[in-house]
């Protein structure tokens, strides 16, 4: 079994999302790497959603959705890494950093809504489509992590003074706004 960590570095693969133009561009980008750099890819891709599932994360994500379910805050994630190495690492220092990149969305209602579910599964369509077969990610012998995710939550849905707490920026600028 392959294991997928080395098949790319983390360098190409912020490039790769550079590239991507937020992800809107992800499948042409990744339809030129090999086998293995696809499989590199997704190794880096799983690694920086582990590393993103944090309650202060997902405190923006349901001050800024106007609520925020376990599926709504894997594609909010897709979507922050999409926003490319530099946004991504300053939400991790201080996720209320994401406040000014919500203002500064071109498309907030369409290509730039803060969920991209259709990121996670590039990878694995691109692969489909290479070897047709639709479920050859699955198959293929390659070592993926496997990651458990617990979060120890700081806020309650139900108290909004505790959500101010953990992101007041975004609180105080996207709390009942109707953009998203």
């Amino acid at each position: 079994m392959k294991e997928a960590s080395k098949l790319m570095t983390e360098e190409k693969f912020w490039s790769i999302i550079e590239n991507s133009h937020r992800g809107r561009d992800l499948k042409e980008c990744l339809t030129q790497l090999s086998e293995d750099e696809l499989f590199g890819f997704r190794y880096w891709w799983e690694y920086f959603c582990h590393m993103s599932y944090k309650q202060d994360l997902w405190a923006v994500a349901y001050i800024v959705l106007g609520g925020c379910g376990d599926d709504g805050f894997d594609y909010f994630r897709f979507w922050l890494i999409a926003q490319g190495r530099q946004v991504f690492y300053d939400a991790l220092k201080n996720a209320d950093t994401l406040c000014d990149v919500f203002s500064e969305l071109e498309d907030p209602e369409g290509e730039d809504y803060p969920e991209q579910e259709e990121l996670d599964y590039v990878v694995m369509t691109v692969l489909g489509e290479r070897t047709g077969e639709e479920d050859y990610f699955y198959t293929a012998d390659y070592e993926l992590p496997k990651y458990e995710h617990e979060i120890e939550f700081e806020w309650n849905e139900d108290d909004e003074e505790s959500l101010r707490k953990v992101c007041p920026r975004t609180f105080d600028k996207w709390w009942e706004n109707d953009v998203f």
